[in-house]
């Protein structure tokens, strides 16, 4: 019973997860959803886990919502962008790294995702708290301009609770 009781929040969270990812109520969308919940569930526990308990202590859950509203608004928003980005060809792929204010290595795997799911930008890679990422970007333009929206997005998040430790 103890061993379930542990990973319940983190089924629902993953469940939530692959609800909102595939904004489907189906049937068979659901099972499977059920699924790759429990599979990732018992895989992430050991990584998240210690005797201690839960090793990452990350913002709050009604922060984490909102994180979410905000990632796939910004997926919705990117996506047009994009779209319209190569339709007039003005734009050019740019490499740029930037450093994050975060150190937690779990953070900074959140913004490296979250800057992979939105359209037109991929983390290419992550050494420490840096970032490189590659995106489309009009020629000439700044490095504060390419990281402006990754932090007002993205690291905002978890930049209140880091300053809190």
């Amino acid at each position: 019973m103890n061993y379930l009781k542990k990973r319940y929040k983190l089924f629902l969270f993953m469940l939530a997860f692959w609800l909102l990812l595939n904004f489907n109520l189906q049937l068979d969308t659901m099972i499977f959803g059920l699924v790759i919940a429990s599979v990732v569930t018992v895989l992430a526990f050991p990584v998240l886990y210690n005797e201690q308990g839960f090793r990452y202590r990350g913002i709050y859950l009604h922060r984490l919502v909102l994180y979410f509203f905000v990632l796939f608004f910004e997926i919705f928003k990117s996506a047009c962008t994009y779209t319209i980005n190569l339709i007039s060809r003005k734009y050019e792929p740019v490499l740029f790294k930037i450093d994050l204010d975060v150190t937690d290595p779990i953070q900074v795997g959140i913004v490296a995702n979250s800057i992979t799911l939105t359209p037109g930008t991929i983390s290419v890679e992550i050494v420490d708290h840096s970032i490189y990422v590659l995106t489309l970007a009009k020629p000439g333009t700044t490095q504060e301009e390419l990281e402006r929206p990754i932090r007002n997005s993205f690291e905002k998040f978890f930049k209140v609770k880091e300053k809190k430790r």
